[in-house]
């Protein structure tokens, strides 16, 4: 039976990873007793809202998982002691520490252990037990509360490196911690783990130094640091381990070098790009007078508008207008020239992967939404000219990544799946077919610390084909954009 509850655990994972958790990622295992359930109930509740209150660690609940064992909760004592149910919920929830609680009661005892397991199931990384002389929640509460405390001063690191790139680290910390720009800090790496032979407690943890370093950012949870010292020729790697040092006001606050790192911070909530767009616009007719072609230049702004909703979450809006003037270019249009202008108006949002981090190296967003381009040329329903829209919901790909210091070279890529299209002159019958699409290629350098300069390439392409007279319409943009980011 253990072994069919470690299997179902895993199938209904989502993904299983060999990465080594941090020990400040935790969950609470479910708390049995011998009466029933009903005090183990009872004192999860409270050892919960404890850790979420403390943030000693990035606690992790799991109502699936609580559900899958309330199924077998006869036995549940049991299935908690095996190392491979454990192993499969530290690998299903992608936490470092289990919080293992037992309560039995005899007469009117009530005997309290707790266990902290690391991620293979085996680990101990904390044990305690104790006898309370009366059937009192408070008291069994405030007993696993004081283990907590004791437990989180014996974690020998204060944070993870998540991500490296040249001298500078990105490192996640627990939330209750102390942390400053210009703080210091120490890189280990774990070597061995002593473990008791009897017990498997783990009672001594051996590392060793591979440099030192300051912080330079900090945002919700990750640090920004650069290391000063190596002290071994290993190169630091996600997984290593951080020690803050003790927490100076003095020296945090006079740091000369900062300003020279200045330009990595990124703006709180966002930013706005505004930028001159100058491209050449083509649009393509199949009319009753022929096929007809007419290019020319458009010039304009444009404004894009991105929030951060977290660290992974954004919404972002774009409004931009070009005007212009096109010239045939072949066919027998009724007018040799013609006015034409092009807006597009988008509202979007999407997840932000961060790999290394929030602060550098390579993002890549995955978002959705909706966007409508609108062209308007002088009238001509036997060219094909006219007033109308390709509109519809988006989906988009989008990525950067440093080049080298404060430049990083970026890219997207937007389709409308199914698009609509409005024609305000009545110039197009029904549409057979409609596609929609956009390619974007650029730059951005870091010119200040809140300001960087934009200049980008961007390609538009709108077609329809429709059953009237007029068989074809195609729009085409190739435009370059120079202006500059501002966060805020």
């Amino acid at each position: 039976m253990k072994t069919l509850l470690a299997t179902f655990l895993f199938l209904v994972s989502i993904s299983v990873s060999a990465e080594t958790y941090s020990m400040r990622r935790c969950m609470l295992l479910p708390i049995p007793d011998s009466v029933g359930n009903v005090l183990g109930f009872k004192v999860y509740e409270a050892i919960e809202r404890d850790i979420l209150a403390k943030k000693w660690c990035d606690y992790v609940p799991s109502s699936e998982v609580i559900e899958i064992f309330s199924k077998y909760r006869d036995r549940l004592s049991d299935y908690l002691e095996d190392p491979n149910v454990l192993k499969t919920v530290s690998e299903r929830l992608k936490v470092g520490t289990l919080i293992k609680i037992k309560i039995e009661k005899e007469a009117s005892t009530l005997t309290v252990s707790m266990d902290v397991v690391g991620e293979n199931g085996e680990d101990k990384f904390f044990s305690e037990k104790a006898i309370i002389n009366k059937i009192d929640v408070y008291e069994v509460v405030e007993t696993i509360k004081n283990w907590l405390v004791l437990y989180e001063t014996t974690i020998p690191y204060d944070g993870k490196v998540v991500g490296v790139l040249g001298e500078q680290i990105t490192f996640e910390f627990a939330k209750n911690k102390r942390v400053a720009i210009g703080q210091e800090f120490r890189i280990k790496r774990l070597v061995d783990k002593k473990r008791h032979p009897l017990l498997k407690k783990v009672v001594e943890w051996d590392s060793e130094l591979l440099g030192k370093g300051k912080i330079y950012n900090l945002s919700k949870g990750q640090a920004l640091g650069v290391i000063k010292l190596y002290t071994s020729e290993k190169k630091v790697a996600p997984g290593d381990w951080i020690k803050l040092e003790k927490f100076d006001p003095r020296k945090v606050l006079d740091d000369s070098k900062f300003s020279h790192y200045e330009e990595q911070k990124f703006g709180r909530l966002g930013d706005i790009s505004l930028a001159l767009e100058i491209g050449s616009h083509t649009v393509n007719t199949s009319a009753s007078t022929g096929n007809n072609r007419m290019t020319g230049y458009l010039y304009g702004l444009s404004a894009e508008i991105e929030t951060w909703v977290t660290r992974n979450y954004f919404v972002a809006g774009e409004f931009s207008k070009k005007l212009g003037s096109l010239s045939k270019t072949s066919g027998t249009p009724s007018s040799d020239t013609s006015a034409q202008s092009l807006s597009v108006l988008k509202v979007a949002g999407g997840y932000k992967y961060l790999p290394m981090g929030f602060f550098y190296g390579p993002q890549v967003d995955f978002y959705t939404g909706w966007i409508r381009y609108s062209y308007q040329m002088d009238a001509s329903g036997v060219d094909g000219f006219g007033t109308n829209s390709f509109s519809g919901f988006l989906l988009g790909l989008g990525g950067n990544i440093p080049l080298q210091k404060g430049i990083r070279i970026f890219g997207r890529g937007e389709i409308i799946p199914f698009p609509d299209f409005t024609d305000d002159d009545n110039i197009y019958g029904s549409s057979q077919s409609l596609s929609s699409m956009k390619l974007e290629v650029g730059m951005k350098y870091q010119w200040a610390p809140n300001i960087k300069l934009l200049g980008s390439m961007e390609m538009i392409n709108n077609t329809g084909k429709f059953s009237g007279v007029n068989k074809q319409l195609r729009y085409s943009d190739t435009t370059m954009k120079f202006g500059g980011v501002f966060s805020f």
